[in-house]
Formats: structure tokens, sequence, C-alpha cells
């Protein structure tokens, strides 16, 4: 079923109202990180507003999250993306991508990487819209140190089209 569109107040252009992201993290770094307070069976989730949602695998040595967005344009046909994994407010939002742990038998988060999404024009919303893909990220895993990666970092190749799963 086609995504529905809407159309800004002050825009001549309609966009999407609704469009799916994936967001690959590739390179993952070992099970195990022995920084500043070591930690085992390591795992990455997609922070959501009610919890985490799992990865799937997205070939070796990287996992993936797909998830729908709602889009609004402002007065300069800026996309505004909303929705359960988006976090920030206007202009400034992202995605994070949450690093947990184990350590003395408890489960704990320890690092996050933040996904922007400031770059993400209102033409490629509209063209995952259209080619029924999505708006897709690759984000390198591993950080200086070799634990995985945290804060806000580059996009492997910025933002694209592809396939939704």
């Amino acid at each position: 079923m086609p995504a529905k569109t809407t159309k800004a107040a002050s825009s001549s252009k309609a966009i999407p109202a609704i469009v799916r992201v994936r967001i690959v993290c590739e390179g993952l770094p070992a099970n195990r990180f022995e920084g500043f307070d070591s930690r085992r069976n390591i795992l990455v989730t997609l922070q959501t507003k009610d919890g985490f949602a799992l990865p799937t695998p997205a070939g070796k040595d990287a996992l993936a999250w797909t998830t729908e967005v709602s889009v609004k344009t402002d007065a300069e046909d800026q996309p505004d993306f909303s929705g359960l994994a988006v976090h920030g407010k206007r202009g400034e939002r992202f995605f994070y991508l949450s690093w947990s742990g184990e350590r003395s038998g408890m489960r704990e988060m320890f690092r996050r990487i933040k996904v922007h999404l400031r770059d993400v024009t209102a033409a490629q919303v509209a063209r995952a819209h259209k080619s029924d893909g999505a708006l897709v990220a690759r984000v390198h895993a591993v950080a200086k140190d070799g634990g995985p990666a945290c804060a806000s970092v580059p996009l492997v190749g910025g933002w694209n089209i592809g396939k939704a799963p």
C-alpha cells in the first residue's frame, strides 16, 4: 500500500507523510570490550521511545534496522522527521544506536551512536517514496579505541536511497 502524502501549508511540493529508513551498522567490534570497564556479550540496538529494537543481519559483519518515520516539510521545504525511533528537536533529529554489554551479571548500556537526519533532503525523501525504497544510512561500528563507536559518527557515503526489506 503506498504511503500517504501531505502538503505543507507553505510549500507547493507534496512529500510522503511516511517513509522507511534503514540504518546499517558495519564492521562490528568484538563481542567483548576491554575498555575502561570491561564488558562481555556486546549488543547494539536501535533505541526507541518505548525500548530497544533488535537488529537483523545485513551481510558479513553488519546489522541493520528498518523503521518508518513521519515526514513534514517546513517553510523552506526542509524535511522534519518524527516517529518512535526519532530523537531530538526540530532541525536536529537523529537516531540512537545503543551499545550494551554484560558486566557483573547485569546488562548495561554504555555507549550510543547518533545517526543524524539533518542532511536528508526533501528530494531524497520523495525518491525513496517513489521507488518504494528507503532512506539508507551506513555507519562504521568501531571507534578509535577499538570498542564500539559512539557520539556523532560520520555516515559512510552519506544518506542514500536503497531497497527496504
